[in-house]
């Protein structure tokens, strides 16, 4: 019946079904697969591969012969929350590189504006006087428009004033800017400038690495190049899948593809050292259920 209800999408039914088969039974496969699914539908992901690896473990002790498809639906499941937390992970980064941004640009903004306090300070210039903030914004707005062009030559267009130093006047205040203080506003933005891009190029390089993913050639089978998730060894010492070498003996011929020499299927020994380093290397790196489906 819960089966039935997997069809129809009565997802609730399906839990309920399930849960109760599991209370009178708790070693019946089909419920634990089923719940599975239910949990797959509710994206609870953690709880669904439990229900799954459950099911599997039980179709080895009781030697029932549907673990294939049991299997498909753990790396479905597992799949599914890869992609969730990659989702989630690629937000985080998104996120972090825009703070880390705008910690950057406002520590530009302070070093300049105390530069600017500093260098009236140096010229014995009345504070008073002295807009910092007024200063900083024109020289961003000139650098913006202009940013080829001297803010210096700029701002003499503006007023008459004497060689060494030019004069603005605001709406509000009265500055003086010099070549001198330009440049060192130059040489801080040049600096933030650096600072962002080893910052971007070092979320690139992430990015990079994240899509040069390779599965190690001894993990491939011969016959499919994809990881072996259920390796086998002939005689000959050659491991394949299981799926593509048997695949390979009823359908093409009674050989070993690689030796050439008879191969029957009884011949064939399960490779439980390669298996496990299968596992470990799937549970180091989740993306494989995503890539390798």
């Amino acid at each position: 019946r819960a089966l039935c209800y997997i069809k129809l999408k009565q997802w609730d039914k399906v839990y309920q079904d399930a849960r109760h088969c599991l209370d009178l039974d708790p070693n019946y496969i089909k419920a634990h697969a089923y719940l599975g699914q239910y949990y797959i539908e509710q994206q609870r992901y953690d709880e669904a591969i439990t229900c799954f690896k459950q099911a599997l473990d039980l179709c080895k002790t009781q030697n029932k012969s549907f673990g294939d498809e049991i299997q498909r639906l753990l790396r479905y499941a597992q799949k599914r929350r890869f992609s969730l937390m990659e989702q989630k992970r690629i937000e985080n980064e998104i996120s972090l590189q825009t703070y880390l941004r705008s910690l950057i640009q406002s520590d530009k903004e302070r070093r300049m504006q105390t530069r600017i306090e500093k260098h009236y300070e140096d010229k014995d210039l009345s504070q008073s006087s002295i807009n910092s903030s007024t200063v900083l914004k024109y020289y961003q707005s000139r650098m913006t428009n202009n940013p080829n062009q001297q803010t210096t030559t700029n701002l003499a267009s503006m007023v008459s004033v004497s060689p060494k130093l030019t004069s603005v006047h605001d709406a509000d205040s009265s500055v003086t800017v010099d070549p001198q203080l330009e440049q060192a506003l130059r040489d801080i933005e040049q600096s933030t400038d650096q600072s962002l891009n080893e910052m971007n190029n070092l979320f690139n390089e992430v990015d990079i690495r994240r899509k040069r993913r390779e599965i190690p050639e001894y993990l491939t089978c011969k016959l499919c190049y994809d990881l072996m998730r259920d390796p086998v060894i002939t005689p000959f010492g050659i491991t394949y899948c299981r799926s593509c070498i048997e695949e390979n003996l009823y359908k093409v011929s009674h050989l070993d593809p690689i030796a050439n020499k008879p191969l029957v299927v009884d011949q064939l020994v399960n490779n439980l050292v390669l298996k496990e380093i299968v596992e470990k290397f799937i549970k180091e790196n989740e993306w494989v259920n995503s890539e390798c489906f």
